[in-house]
């Protein structure tokens, strides 16, 4: 298709073209935006003074102008001043002077104008009235809530004569916070930044969310009494209680999902938590504690948790979210055991920051470790628990040390792999040593508690004797021949197989674990013994020698028996020290030192010497180491002593139960009465005819041998015969009888067949249990008994009961005769 031409006048097409906006020039561009950002930047600084004022100026002449138009009805802008209330009254008249000139449809199109504008302002002037009537009632409020205030109970006081007067007084009021739009501000924001951030972890949704997030407000109060102070810290506490045990549910219910909420409670084990900035409570800091060392010991799983790289070996949807709990359980665990060394650490170091407060919470981590270690000794982490320990067994408080030594205890006894043993003893023999044996003796009676029976440190040389023995059968095996060859080959693939059924290998590797421990344990006591035998661990290595020397090397028998003779006689040594030095003695003579050529007479004069040290007072439970003593002197070595020591040591025996509790004099009498049985050299000590024996008994003797016991008897037992305890007398008359087997003075099978060491223990009354147990009195009333009289003269019953007839013929005569004068009445009758 064509195009049409269309010819236009000159005068349209003017029009046309300036009708068009011409483009503008680079120059007039930048000045529009040069103008642009002046004024940008007078809005964004603000205003100066005389900006401001020609601002007005224009604003004056600008509304003349309007004025002057609206009152010819030509122009009514939009941008007027509505408020001026004057200049709207002038155009309304002059509207009304036009009116009466105009006729027809001009008058009407005025009309239409009037009316149009009166609707305009009507709804501006009703708003503007709301808004300054909101104003005033805002202001009106504040100024009520300003002026008011409430009253407060204080605390009553009582006055000199003894009233109580309460007071009170007036308090500001102060609103509480509306909360749940700064809430919902603070959830949009989160949600934004949540939504903006692309690696931020992931929407974790709980119902717990605000007992853990702790939303609870704090009161704040201008004025407060101790009182109300007390009030607020219990239910601080409370609510603290409540929000742990809904945390520690939660955990404890799925593990799995809640392993974040472990920081709420650390955040409560500091010493100011950082959510709120407000100080934790000392008891809400200890009983955060103590709830996560619940949580773990319930959580953690009895195996080691070992590190699996998820990103270089793919593994399955169950393995990955095992794994990925297991390393999360381990990283809490971590940051859990960090804290309470940080605590500990606290007062152990030496610029420590030791305050009370430090050291409380110090002994409940250190109690919360111990837990841990018991519960599972075999997870991760729990090495670096027991160096701590360790650490910790050498403190400058006894309460740290005596949880820590029970701790170690419990460990040894329980512990079947001795893996934890066999390091915790290493740990301790590398502490004395690096303390130069200046240790506390806490330290040394841990070792107490290993469960050492059976352990042959002579192995090394039996398994040279077998290694020749086998070899001289190997010889012979060579010189057999093929077919037997085969035979004994199958025998031993067979008898292999056997031992690996048997668990033998498991009893070997358990066998010279517990070898390395006796090791360490003797390298500690010979370290103390040979470099400071004056140690304060003195006492207690001497005790651990006792109790472990059933297993000391048969080499160093002679070398610790002259040292501990050494140390008796030159070292000033109590009473107990002596004791258990004679006991390790006893103990080595009387097993395999039996082969040594020893004279032990001077420790039988030691231990003669300190039989009566122990008495029913502050030391008597220290008799358990004279009964153990005895045991080997009396029962074990009865047939190496002679007749006289052994009568010396049963006389003195018995005397020295006479000033023992009743539990002790029954393990005394326990212990002769098996003497009795084993021998029947005793039955003289039952004669009381002293011309048997040679010379006088001399009970200050030290030297047993010389005492001449012989020439004395069991005289204690008829003073026993007389004891306060029933078991005691029965026994009593069971030694002075001639022990029987049966018949008079037998004793009932419930008690005959316990030794001295049950009749110290099930006899003890220290936890007021009194064995056996008293009955109860009787219920009823005890009957009066009316006495007889007795006189001295017959003949003053006659005249004594003539004066009391005449006294109560006087007493019911006269009701206010109330006393008898027995004396004058008798002077009376001899005048």
């Amino acid at each position: 298709m064509g195009t049409k031409k269309v010819k236009i006048s000159s005068v349209k097409r003017a029009a046309h073209l300036k009708s068009k906006k011409t483009p503008l020039s680079k120059q007039q561009q930048q000045k529009i935006k040069q103008k642009r950002e002046q004024l940008s930047s007078k809005r964004e600084k603000g205003q100066n003074i005389f900006s401001q004022k020609a601002h007005k100026r224009d604003n004056l002449a600008q509304r003349k102008k309007f004025n002057k138009q609206a009152s010819l009805g030509l122009f009514r802008g939009t941008d007027a001043d509505e408020d001026d209330d004057e200049g709207d009254a002038g155009g309304d008249m002059l509207l009304d002077n036009v009116a009466d000139m105009l006729d027809g449809d001009d008058l009407d199109l005025l009309q239409a104008n009037k009316r149009k504008r009166k609707a305009k302002t009507a709804p501006v002037e009703d708003q503007q009235q709301s808004v300054g009537l909101e104003m005033a009632y805002a202001t009106a409020t504040k100024k009520e809530q300003a002026a008011q205030k409430i009253k407060v109970n204080l605390l009553p006081i009582k006055s000199r004569d003894g009233e109580i007067i309460t007071r009170t007084t007036e308090v500001d009021y102060i609103p509480k916070p509306k909360r749940k739009a700064i809430e919902q501000e603070d959830e949009a924001e989160e949600d934004d930044d949540n939504s903006a951030d692309e690696d931020s972890e992931e929407a974790y949704e709980d119902s717990d969310d605000d007992v853990v997030n702790d939303a609870a407000p704090v009161p704040k109060q201008k004025l407060i009494s101790t009182t109300d102070l007390l009030i607020a810290r219990q239910q601080e506490i409370e609510r603290q209680k409540y929000r742990i045990g809904i945390i520690c549910s939660g955990i404890l219910e799925k593990p799995e999902d809640k392993m974040r909420n472990f920081n709420a409670l650390y955040e409560l084990m500091d010493e100011m938590n950082r959510s709120t900035g407000v100080p934790n409570l000392l008891a809400v800091r200890k009983l955060a504690i103590v709830s996560v060392t619940e949580i773990f010991k319930d959580i953690l799983p009895e195996y080691r948790v070992g590190q699996v790289d998820t990103k270089m070996q793919t593994v399955r949807k169950a393995t990955l979210d095992r794994v990925t709990f297991e390393n999360t359980l381990l990283q809490q665990f971590k940051k859990f055991l960090q804290k309470l060394e940080h605590l500990t650490a606290q007062v152990n170091k030496r610029g420590g920051h030791k305050t009370p407060q430090s050291v409380k919470m110090a002994t409940v981590a250190v109690q919360c470790m111990c837990d841990l270690l018991i519960a599972h000794p075999y997870f991760n982490y729990v090495q670096n628990i027991a160096q701590l320990l360790v650490y910790m067994l050498n403190c400058n408080y006894g309460a740290m040390r005596v949880a820590v030594n029970q701790c170690f205890r419990s460990l040894f006894s329980s512990d079947k792999r001795l893996d934890m043993t066999l390091f915790v003893v290493r740990r301790i023999n590398h502490l004395i040593k690096t303390k130069q044996n200046n240790v506390h003796v806490e330290c040394i009676t841990c070792l107490m508690g290993l469960k050492i029976k059976h352990v042959n440190l002579d192995a090394e040389k039996e398994n040279e004797l077998k290694q020749k023995k086998l070899e001289s059968h190997r010889q012979r095996l060579l010189s057999l021949s093929k077919k037997e060859r085969k035979r004994r080959k199958k025998l031993t693939e067979v008898n292999k197989e056997l031992e690996e059924t048997r668990a033998e290998e498991n009893k070997q590797t358990k066998h010279h674990k517990l070898t390395e421990i006796i090791k360490m344990v003797f390298t500690i006591y010979f370290r103390v013994l040979k470099n400071d035998p004056t140690s304060r661990v003195l006492s207690a290595i001497l005790e651990g020698l006792a109790e472990f020397a059933h297993v000391i090397n048969l080499e160093f028998f002679s070398d610790l028996i002259d040292v501990l003779n050494r140390i008796l006689e030159e070292q000033e040594l109590g009473y107990r020290e002596q004791l258990h030095c004679i006991q390790t003695i006893f103990v080595i003579l009387s097993g395999q030192g039996e082969v040594l050529n020893i004279d032990p007479i001077r420790f039988y004069q030691h231990f003669y010497r300190n039989m009566l040290v122990v008495q029913a007072g502050k030391n008597h439970d220290d008799f358990a180491i004279i009964l153990r003593t005895l045991d080997e002197v009396l029962v074990k070595r009865r047939r190496n002593m002679s007749q006289q020591r052994l009568m010396a040591f049963v006389k003195r025996l018995l005397t020295g139960s006479l000033h023992l509790l009743h539990n002790g004099t029954l393990a005394t009498l326990g212990t002769i009465k098996q003497t009795f049985q084993l021998t029947s050299v005793l039955d003289a000590l039952l004669d009381t005819d002293t011309t048997i024996g040679s010379g006088r008994y001399d009970p200050e003797l030290d030297d047993p041998e010389y005492c001449n016991a012989a020439s004395t008897a069991l005289y204690e037992l008829s003073l026993l015969g007389r004891h306060y305890h029933p078991t005691v007398r029965r026994m009593a008359a069971h030694i002075a009888n001639g022990v029987p087997a049966s018949g008079e003075g037998a004793l009932p099978t419930d008690i005959g067949k316990l030794n001295a060491h049950d009749l110290f223990s099930q006899y003890d009354s220290t936890q007021m249990a009194f064995n056996p147990a008293i009955p109860l009195p009787k219920q009823g009333e005890p009957k009066l008994k009316k006495g007889k009289q007795l006189f001295i003269r017959s003949d003053f019953k006659h005249e004594y009961g003539k004066l009391l007839k005449d006294s109560k013929m006087t007493r019911t005569s006269s009701k206010n005769a109330l006393q008898f004068d027995f004396l004058s009445e008798l002077n009376k009758l001899k005048e």
